[in-house]
């Protein structure tokens, strides 16, 4: 079979490809394993149907294949509509966090033909053999008028069994930024309420080997790639074989650059791991403490302490390891007084870069029912997901204990935190400062950071293509 696979242009900060979507690429290394032929529109460079359309008219698949996350999800119904418009017999079928979120809500409110929940690369690739579909896991389909779920698939336990990621179907020089994205686990055993991975990959925790891991990196960096970024939800559960990894990496002789930009638990890390991670060429590790609160801790079901975090953090930094910690305005039971003891913590942790983000509870997880019982929703989930801005400063929901008035003024004083430290790592303590003083005016937030977006995007293609 002829299969085109689609990305709409909702994944991803600034609607532009970043690096390569391991999904999609472990999805299409399956089906060309069984030899179907496979094309990519990544419509996070292409946007316009016009773009799309002339992928199919060149291809002519016999089935299409999508993804798409919760955020900006219309994007991916809009996409949907357009296709079958133009080609109504073709099928559709559509995968991804926000498919294993709402099911068969999809089918009711789209044209699509087939959804994909959980992990998807079997089903799909069971869709893509003409299997009956009555006979396949994971799929939710229209018998008639009615909506058939079948049961879910099997979660992955041999993940050494799975091909390598097909990289190579994306137009990497396009990418924005030259790195290789590794996924060496799936699943998290950990609980947060707030956290929507365990809908896809389910709370068991599955590894790839420490060899079959080095395998995929020797293979990348053959082509001339020396920076990776792990994506895994909890890459050191396992801390031995995390330790091994890096074992490995060092005996390779390999001089790598190692991100963990998605996060390490600090309660899954020590100094011996660290100091590992650091020689395997570990340059970037972010931690998330979402609340210095203790009851906001315990609420949010994060099995992790500040004292855990603050020791982590001070081992992470005395490697020379760039160290990041992610902070949530919006924590339940959170308060004004909270925040400003996150932020008292922020100084105290002095690390190179601070993120606050506002939360965010996804359908289908614990935060979403905590929001419906002890807050009020501002705004519904179908606008909130679709029309604000993810990285904005508008809240979901608030609470009598944490208004929207104070959760948009800690929001403020956050951004200016991040943007603080952002412009001095880039730009040094002096040229850093005057672009600070510059960024707080209110003219300048207004009408210049689309501006500056763009420019900052142009110079690390720039630099990416002299890499």
């Amino acid at each position: 079979m002829k299969v085109l696979l689609v990305i709409p242009p909702n994944i991803g900060r600034y609607v532009v490809a970043t690096i390569p979507h391991a999904g999609i690429a472990y999805l299409s290394a399956m089906l060309k394993k069984e030899g179907h032929k496979v094309c990519l529109a990544d419509m996070r460079m292409h946007a316009s149907n016009d773009y799309l359309f002339s992928k199919i008219k060149e291809f002519k698949p016999d089935m299409t294949g999508m993804t798409t996350a919760s955020i900006g999800y219309k994007m991916a119904y809009e996409i949907i509509g357009a296709i079958k418009d133009k080609y109504p017999k073709m099928p559709v079928a559509i995968g991804g966090s926000y498919a294993s979120t709402v099911h068969s809500k999809i089918l009711e409110e789209t044209k699509v033909d087939y959804v994909v929940y959980g992990e998807g690369e079997r089903t799909f690739l069971e869709l893509a053999g003409n299997k009956e579909l009555v006979q396949i896991n994971g799929l939710i389909y229209r018998n008639g008028d009615e909506i058939i779920m079948n049961p879910p698939y099997p979660l992955e336990q041999d993940l050494d069994k799975l091909p390598f990621p097909d990289y190579e179907l994306f137009d990497l020089d396009k990418m924005l930024e030259k790195r290789i994205p590794i996924v060496s686990t799936r699943g998290c055993p950990n609980r947060c309420t707030f956290c929507s991975i365990q809908l896809v990959m389910g709370h068991p925790f599955r590894t790839r080997s420490p060899e079959n891991v080095l395998q995929e990196i020797e293979y990348w960096h053959k082509r001339g790639y020396d920076t990776f970024e792990f994506s895994d939800d909890n890459f050191t559960f396992n801390m031995p074989r995390a330790e091994k990894i890096c074992d490995l990496i060092i005996e390779s002789g390999m001089k790598l650059k190692l991100i963990f930009g998605n996060g390490l638990r600090a309660d899954r890390v020590n100094p011996t791991l660290l100091k590992k991670l650091r020689k395997a060429g570990t340059f970037w590790i972010a931690y998330s403490l979402e609340s210095s609160d203790p009851h906001s801790l315990e609420l949010l079901k994060k099995d992790l302490t500040l004292e855990q975090l603050k020791k982590s953090v001070a081992d992470t930094k005395a490697l020379g390891i760039k160290t990041q910690v992610n902070f949530i305005i919006g924590n339940p039971g959170e308060t004004w007084e909270g925040f400003e003891n996150d932020l008292k913590v922020a100084d105290e942790l002095n690390v190179d870069q601070l993120r606050f983000y506002n939360m965010i509870p996804y359908p289908g997880t614990e935060m979403f029912e905590w929001v419906k019982q002890n807050g009020r929703f501002l705004h519904q989930p179908e606008d909130f997901l679709n029309n604000l801005n993810y990285w904005g400063e508008e809240p979901v929901f608030e609470t009598d204990e944490f208004t929207r008035e104070e959760r948009i003024k800690a929001y403020r004083i956050g951004q200016e935190k991040i943007m603080k430290l952002f412009l001095r790592r880039h730009f040094g303590r002096f040229l850093g400062a005057i672009g600070f003083h510059l960024w707080k005016r209110p003219l300048v937030q207004k009408h210049g950071m689309n501006i500056a977006t763009k420019a900052w995007i142009g110079l690390k293609r720039l630099r990416v293509m002299q890499a």
